[in-house]
């Protein structure tokens, strides 16, 4: 995908003509990234709403960076599984199965390789992608 620019504000987008798979033709996805992308509905910054709250609130990056790394954080040490028995031995499993991860097309083989290695690093055994499912 070609992506034209001027002064800092997105333009133009449009297939590569010289790449091998698609020729400079772009899926419906690819297709909508400019309308999505310009849209004056699209969220610019992070937003939360209380529990039993009627409205939403703008948050900074750093503070919901951290309530989520706090909710996944208290998932996993609630729900961690150190052992499982197998015959009669306990063997170490070190996972959570209340932690899945759900990968997407728009992900380049980069970023899902980057994060299966988080899942893991989690202990989340749950890990797929929405083109098998």
């Amino acid at each position: 995908m070609i992506a034209a620019v001027r002064d800092g504000k997105l333009i133009a987008m449009e297939g590569d003509y010289d790449h091998i798979v698609n020729r400079g033709s772009l899926c419906v996805k690819g297709i909508s990234m400019f309308a999505t992308h310009s849209s004056p509905n699209r969220l610019a910054k992070p937003r939360y709403r209380a529990p039993g709250s009627d409205h939403w609130e703008d948050i900074s990056w750093d503070d919901a960076v951290d309530r989520v790394a706090q909710k996944i954080r208290k998932t996993r040490d609630v729900t961690w599984v150190a052992t499982e028995k197998l015959g009669n031995t306990q063997v170490p499993v070190n996972r959570t199965d209340a932690i899945a991860f759900m990968g997407g097309a728009q992900n380049t083989n980069e970023e899902c390789y980057l994060f299966q290695k988080g899942a893991r690093l989690l202990g989340t055994a749950f890990v797929e992608h929405q083109a098998r499912l």
